[in-house]
């Protein structure tokens, strides 16, 4: 019976999120898909072994149907984010090129060093700190001689952010889109050869009870800023914690209306959270470029303290040829869909 069960809870967890509802009860389930496949493969072989009863028989192929069925939809939502399936942006060659680490810090974590430490190491042209507050300010303010170029926007919510950069930040502006506590960051940058490329920076909130009982404010900010990516359509990067996973359906829905590129499809999970679990991991730490760039290097980073793990990328700027690198198509209604969402939070 508990293998039943077991295969029933699975089953249930695996198709939830499929039904259109932003509360969190439901949205949570979009995270744990990998921990979700690896239980249903353990249980299945008990099914097997221990399932069967001599009257329920009947029962009892239903629900091996059933954890099978699961198990084939979460393969096919996770497979792109293996390296069996094609790489969504190839790798690059071109010397024009772009390094950023991105570090969801936790606000209570005093593990500076560790960050810093990966800062000197690898040596991004732009770094991202979130969670920051005045402590985490005030240390990051140490590498003003490097990284000149800064928005620091400390707060004591976990909601602060410091970008720090190497390369001038353009018309930089600092927004409340759905809240006024959770900021984001826009500015542009000029690559080496002088072409212009639009930054994004966010870190909206999760859907979970002590943060936010609904997914309705995140997929809006999300979605809100896939449609300003599609509307300028030339280089773009989006990055951040986005506090959702790589195959939601919100973040599939932005990159179809964003024509942002994924640059983990092909490559692996690159799972940042929960840096304390190694059980309870997925990718909340994002980083997504439009089609005029390539892979260099994508490296989840070791541990800083905090309960993510930082992302280093880097990207060179390599247009030519930029129709081998496909996202995902958008579908009639997505559109339609993505103006609902951003309605519902205004």
């Amino acid at each position: 019976m508990i293998f039943q069960l077991l295969a029933l809870f699975i089953t249930i967890g695996t198709f939830i999120p499929l039904i259109r509802c932003d509360y969190w009860m439901i949205r949570g389930w979009d995270f744990p898909r990998i921990q979700l496949f690896v239980a249903g493969l353990l249980v299945m072989p008990g099914l097997f072994i221990f399932g069967f009863s001599d009257s329920e028989t009947g029962r009892d192929w239903l629900i091996i149907f059933l954890l099978a069925s699961a198990l084939l939809a979460l393969a096919i939502w996770m497979w792109r984010y293996t390296p069996l399936h094609k790489k969504e942006v190839l790798d690059g060659t071109s010397e024009i090129r772009i390094k950023f680490l991105v570090s969801n810090v936790l606000m209570y974590n005093r593990k500076s060093d560790k960050l810093l430490s990966h800062i000197r190491e690898y040596q991004p042209d732009i770094f991202v700190a979130l969670e920051t507050d005045k402590w985490w300010n005030d240390k990051l303010s140490n590498l003003s001689g490097q990284y000149p170029h800064a928005v620091e926007l400390p707060q004591e919510d976990t909601y602060g952010m410091v970008v720090r950069s190497r390369i001038p930040l353009i018309g930089t502006t600092v927004e409340y889109i759905i809240r006024e506590n959770i900021p984001s960051v826009h500015a542009a940058i000029h690559l080496s050869d002088g072409t212009l490329v639009k930054l994004h920076i966010l870190h909206p909130k999760p859907p979970f009870p002590d943060e936010d009982s609904t997914s309705t404010d995140r997929d809006a900010e999300l979605l809100i800023i896939g449609k300003r990516a599609e509307e300028h359509g030339g280089p773009t990067i989006v990055l951040g914690d986005l506090n959702d996973v790589a195959w939601s359906r919100t973040t599939r829905l932005f990159q179809k209306i964003s024509r942002l590129l994924d640059p983990r499809v092909g490559r692996g999970f690159f799972s940042t959270f929960h840096a304390h679990h190694w059980f309870l991991r997925w990718p909340l730490d994002h980083i997504f470029i439009s089609d005029h760039f390539r892979v260099i290097h994508l490296k989840r980073l070791p541990s800083v303290g905090s309960d993510h793990f930082p992302m280093f990328a880097e990207f060179c700027y390599q247009p030519e040829g930029a129709n081998h690198q496909e996202a995902p198509e958008e579908q009639s209604g997505d559109k339609a869909e993505a103006d609902e969402k951003i309605s519902a939070a205004n």
